[in-house]
């Protein structure tokens, strides 16, 4: 026996006494502190760690045969309650020792947490037992090996190419490190589309496919102004459906985890084919209850993860970190189920599809860091034990890979990257729903949309105030805003129903031209008068946020108001809005001129690139006209858009929604994601938008099939 393997064994065997010992203590402070659980003489604990051990070994496999969907549906809680009947069942034998309902739920529960520090004081790698599970599983399950190698795609979410380099440099990331120094894996940056959030990425990198989808949530005015949301469990299958042509990255794949299925016909945990969570049951989860200590161990983690996140709520508390946001309890869990709970299925999942190996392709998210980022920021303490444990289950696969019959090959990559800073509210002590409402008519009704929640959460809970539908009338205004409403009217009517030909020689579509022929001059010139902010329930305006983009929809309107419709309703509004130090710029539609991004000191033309005055686009990246051109032609997009301002020297953004890392428009870090692709492939080149990393994956994924 060589050195390593009397090693190995000798810490096994120290690891199992230890284990025995610490459970045994467990089970005597146990009884002595509930008072229904007798164990009777001490040694009696020994022998209900070694009943439990047996009753396991020979009842787990059966209670899984027939439970694995009431322990699936049950979001793994039912478990629980199988171990308690089986520590009752194997208590039971046991002369003296008197067990009660409760104890037979806390004492085993306790044991699992003894067992998790064991295993963490001693350095010992409980998933290699649990691979091996995983592998007798699997093999059950085998197929013959296909020739050609598999692509596995693992997305970080929100992790953007710089917070990677810095993990690399200070070694977080000791498997992408190694890969790199290794020259086995290229990275690359690539550059998101507008918006820059999960929504739009994914659809874009799945199904090669984005239009439409304008921010993570946005109003839909023809659709009785419903709001959409990307991520939610009732909307992300309506999304997918208009995207998705049946030739998405994910064919013959698996999409675990993910907002959209890239055309999988298997896609747990994935939000566009989850619909409910009464729908969670899928075959592959049975992975993560092979034995009875498995999710023991991912609650005992996930309980962990709560703690850690309350102790840095108060570390940021007595420090008096900033920029800072209120953190709850609700939050802690929250963080825990996409950091923990996920990230352990997730990889459970993909072992077994790794050795089994029937899949070509699988497509995952580990989305702890996105979660994490939100709220405690992009470089935080916090954000680098989440980036180690992601690198942690990125180097077990890489092990299930070099177990399977099959190779794969592995591609890590990121959807999209953060910008951090103060919000808007907390840097100007107003939201953006507020300040707009302070440029409109008294009697104009607000809904604002200010939830500090993401797509994670967004998937799991529901919108907690109902929208109403708004009149499709405008009676309510006053009158005399709406004094050349029916000579505009006709403008509008004559531009839908004629020729372009036409429209140009019409007369009063030029008098409305020469009487907005210098727009930055009303722009600047334009004195804002700020209205009282009262009535703002049940709204004719809606504001919503997604990360520094904002969006406004005048609601009363069925169509996009146009640059001039809101000068002549709203005057104050634009000028108002450009003046604001928190934002950068806003885009507007205009019947004379078609896209225009305004700024304080300037206006970009988008269909002409002409620029009056100041460039407001100069710090948003060289293809800030780019993407805002694309953008324009969305439909449902908002009567007018708004990017927050992007401070280049401090690299900080201002969110609309109260996220300190946040994404969804322009500036920074947001727009710049990673791909790091296997060294042999070919250089993709520049890699701009999303669909720009669909079309070499997919290329990639043919060549390997060829």
């Amino acid at each position: 026996m060589n050195t390593h393997n009397i090693i190995t064994s000798t810490k096994n065997i120290i690891n199992l006494i230890l284990l025995v010992l610490l459970n045994i203590l467990v089970i005597i402070l146990m009884s002595d502190l509930y008072g229904d659980f007798s164990i009777g003489p001490w040694y009696n604990a020994f022998f209900i760690v070694l009943s439990i051990t047996i009753a396991n070994t020979l009842l787990w496999p059966i209670f899984k045969r027939f439970f694995m969907k009431f322990m699936i549906q049950t979001l793994g809680i039912g478990t629980i309650f199988i171990n308690a009947l089986i520590f009752y069942i194997a208590c039971y034998f046991i002369p003296n020792v008197d067990v009660g309902f409760y104890a037979s739920i806390k004492v085993p529960f306790f044991m699992s947490i003894a067992t998790t520090v064991v295993t963490n004081m001693t350095n010992t790698n409980y998933y290699n037992r649990h691979l091996k599970n995983i592998v007798k599983y699997a093999l059950n399950k085998k197929i013959d090996s296909k020739s050609y190698p598999g692509i596995i795609m693992l997305e970080i979410d929100g992790l953007s190419i710089n917070i990677l380099k810095k993990a690399i440099d200070n070694n977080i990331m000791p498997t992408i490190k190694e890969w790199i120094d290794s020259s086995t894996h290229n990275l690359k940056e690539w550059e998101t589309d507008l918006s820059s959030q999960t929504g739009a990425s994914q659809a874009g990198i799945l199904h090669g496919n984005n239009e439409n989808i304008v921010a993570y949530r946005w109003v839909e005015k023809e659709n009785d102004n419903k709001i959409i949301v990307s991520g939610k469990l009732s909307h992300a299958p309506l999304i997918e459906k208009r995207i998705s042509n049946g030739e998405g990255l994910l064919v013959d794949g698996i999409s675990v985890s993910n907002m959209f299925s890239g055309d999988s016909k298997s896609a747990p945990l994935t939000s566009s084919k989850l619909g409910t969570l009464t729908r969670i049951n899928h075959k592959t989860l049975n992975t993560v209850f092979l034995d009875t200590y498995n999710y023991q161990r991912i609650f005992t983690l996930f309980l962990w993860d709560i703690l850690v996140e309350l102790k840095s709520q108060i570390k940021h508390l007595i420090k008096n970190i900033q920029p800072r946001l209120r953190r709850t309890v609700v939050y802690a869990a929250v963080r825990a189920g996409a950091n923990v709970v996920l990230r352990e299925v997730t990889t459970d999942i993909l072992t077994s599809e790794i050795l089994k190996g029937e899949i070509d392709t699988a497509y995952a998210t580990f989305m702890g860091y996105d979660e994490v980022a939100h709220h405690s920021g992009t470089q935080d303490e916090d954000v680098w034990p989440v980036l180690k444990q992601i690198d942690t289950q990125i180097q077990r696969l890489t092990n299930a890979i070099d177990m399977s019959n099959r190779g794969y090959k592995l591609v890590i990559l990121s959807d999209h990257g953060q910008s951090n800073g103060a919000t808007f509210k907390q840097k100007y002590g107003i939201t953006l729903g507020n300040y707009v409402r302070r440029f409109l008519p008294d009697d104009l009704k607000v809904y604002r949309n200010e939830f500090n929640i993401d797509h994670f959460r967004d998937a799991v809970f529901s919108e907690n105030i109902k929208l109403k539908i708004v009149k499709e009338k405008i009676g309510d205004f006053r009158d005399d805003i709406f004094d050349e409403n029916t000579y505009f009217q006709n403008i509008r009517d004559e531009l839908e129903n004629k020729k372009p030909a036409i429209i140009f020689d019409n007369e009063q579509y030029q008098n409305l031209r020469k009487k907005y022929s210098n727009s930055l001059e009303y722009i600047k010139g334009h004195e804002s008068i700020e209205q009282s902010t009262k009535k703002a329930k049940d709204s004719e305006l809606i504001v919503l946020g997604s990360g520094n983009l904002g969006l406004i929809y005048l609601t009363e309107w069925k169509q996009r108001l146009t640059y001039e419709e809101i000068v002549m309703l709203f005057p104050e509004l634009i000028p108002g809005l450009v003046k604001h130090p928190g934002i950068g710029f806003i885009l507007v539609h205009s019947i004379t001129n078609g896209g225009m991004v305004i700024g304080e000191d300037g206006i970009y033309y988008l269909d002409t690139d002409k620029i009056i005055g100041e460039n407001p686009l100069v710090n948003y990246g060289k293809n800030a006209a780019r993407h805002l051109k694309r953008q324009n032609t969305f439909n449902n997009m908002p009567d007018i858009m708004v990017n927050g301002f992007y401070d280049e020297k401090y690299d900080e953004v201002n969110a609309f929604e109260e996220l300190i890392g946040s994404h969804g428009g322009l500036g920074g870090d947001q727009t710049k994601p990673f791909i790091l692709y296997p060294s042999e492939w070919e250089d993709p080149g520049k890699l701009i938008g999303a669909s720009s990393i669909y079309e070499f994956l997919k290329k990639e994924i043919n060549e390997l099939k060829s």
